[in-house]
């Protein structure tokens, strides 16, 4: 993982590191344009729910919106992230934004590499499109089973904060 933050800030190997102020700027504190890798993936939990971003019924249908429900541990609940910024569901379905407006449903679709498909991870724990710059937001601030998940402007709730256990 040190070669990967290596690599992601520009640095090489010959790069002399700095006493002390360069091994605390890895942890990127300011939002970048790839999401943090997850690892082997793992589940995304809202803040304000403690339920997990779900794709209902492990459906693997295009176009199927994600919801929030309890954290179960299924892969229809395990996330992992690409080096593209995409946020990955069962290795090849991503998490997608239908349109760029406010209110627009988050759905799971089949990757192919467009803007409406990447993310930031902000360091305030909100998700953010990188196409249309609006946050992942749990429908009506809901943290109920079944809440829908949508896009919309970022306004620092805690329905658009959400941790990632990858």
């Amino acid at each position: 993982q040190l070669a990967y933050a290596i690599s992601f800030l520009g640095l090489d190997s010959t790069t002399t590191p700095s006493p002390s102020p360069s091994p605390s700027a890895s942890p990127s504190p300011s939002p970048s344009a790839t999401p943090t890798t997850g690892g082997g993936g793992g589940a995304i939990k809202g803040v304000a729910s403690g339920r997990c971003l779900d794709v209902p019924g492990a459906t693997t249908a295009d176009g199927t919106q994600v919801q929030l429900w309890d954290c179960n541990g299924q892969t229809n609940q395990t996330w992992s992230s690409t080096s593209a910024g995409e946020i990955r569901v069962y290795g090849n379905k991503c998490l997608d934004a239908a349109g760029t407006g406010n209110g627009v449903k988050v759905q799971i679709y089949s990757c192919w590499g467009g803007d409406n498909q990447k993310w930031r991870l902000n360091s305030d724990g909100s998700i953010q499109g990188v196409q249309s710059g609006l946050c992942l937001d749990a429908v009506g601030a809901g943290t109920g089973n079944g809440t829908k998940i949508q896009l919309y402007s970022c306004h620092g709730g805690t329905n658009q904060k959400w941790t990632w256990n990858g």
